[in-house]
């Protein structure tokens, strides 16, 4: 059962949390370390309830499409015991995220934090099922909302005790970056998405078109950091802007060279990750 969780989707939270505490730390926040690992696990349990929630929801759609690089193992396809169990997985991980948000406010954390971890908590499971945002076009903005705002205003939270302007500025930017993350992950899926019903921004409008929005996107958030944020986070979103500004030019309808650029594009975010929190660490 542990198959079902994308660890390079795990390790990009974790990497997000740690940006929203390095922020936190910069306007003059105090880490204490036991109030910070449980405020990383209220967002982390979380983020892995959506793992398998969306295994669970969308099987028959992953019969469909071939296992990917960033994406699920597809293992319930092939294990379809493991089903109920994937399903009582994701509800048991939801829960203690709640549960553990409760707990992260007795040992100093703002009391916002709990209305937080339930939202993020309740998006997830609109993203997969209930509404199921993914089939209606609105998935890919629940994911920038998540990955965005909800992981690192976790970590902002912990050593801060609250949320400012300044913060809410630069996670516009990391909004937008999720939502090209999101664009970025359904790529490789674009006809399977399509025969299975699917219809996300890239089922329903193309490969080029959401391109050129992930473009507009990378351009919008390199304006904000360059902005609020300082030098060292501008000029790690650079990367992404210049590898979609590639992929623009690079991609054609073979999925072969989709699923290049969709996996560029992934490790692009995961490097201004890597170079934003080193320049907030480091200088």
């Amino acid at each position: 059962m542990i198959r079902v969780v994308r660890v390079p989707i795990l390790l990009g939270g974790a990497l997000g949390y740690c940006l929203g505490v390095l922020l936190g730390l910069d306007a003059g926040g105090i880490l204490s370390l036991p109030l910070a690992a449980v405020c990383y696990l209220v967002a982390a349990l979380g983020d892995l309830s959506t793992h398998y929630s969306n295994d669970y929801y969308d099987v028959e759609l992953d019969r469909l499409a071939p296992r990917k690089t960033f994406g699920g193992s597809n293992l319930l396809v092939s294990r379809g015991e493991l089903k109920r169990g994937a399903l009582f997985s994701a509800e048991v991980l939801s829960l203690a995220s709640i549960i553990l948000s409760f707990f992260a406010v007795s040992l100093g954390a703002p009391l916002l934090l709990v209305p937080l971890a339930v939202g993020a908590n309740f998006l997830g499971w609109l993203y997969s099922t209930l509404v199921r945002l993914s089939h209606r076009g609105l998935g890919e903005a629940a994911i920038a909302v998540g990955t965005g705002f909800g992981v690192p205003v976790a970590g902002y939270l912990a050593v801060t005790g609250a949320v400012d302007a300044h913060f809410l500025l630069i996670s516009a930017a990391f909004m937008l970056y999720g939502f090209v993350l999101s664009l970025s992950l359904e790529l490789p899926d674009l006809e399977a998405d399509r025969v299975g019903g699917k219809m996300n921004l890239v089922a329903r409008y193309g490969s080029r078109f959401c391109l050129r929005l992930a473009l507009l996107l990378c351009l919008g958030s390199e304006v904000i950091l360059t902005l609020f944020a300082g030098a060292g986070m501008a000029l790690a979103g650079l990367v992404p802007l210049l590898v979609v500004i590639w992929g623009n030019l690079a991609a054609t309808d073979e999925k072969s060279r989709l699923d290049a650029v969709s996996a560029t594009c992934i490790l692009s975010l995961f490097v201004f990750l890597v170079v934003s929190i080193g320049s907030l660490a480091f200088f």
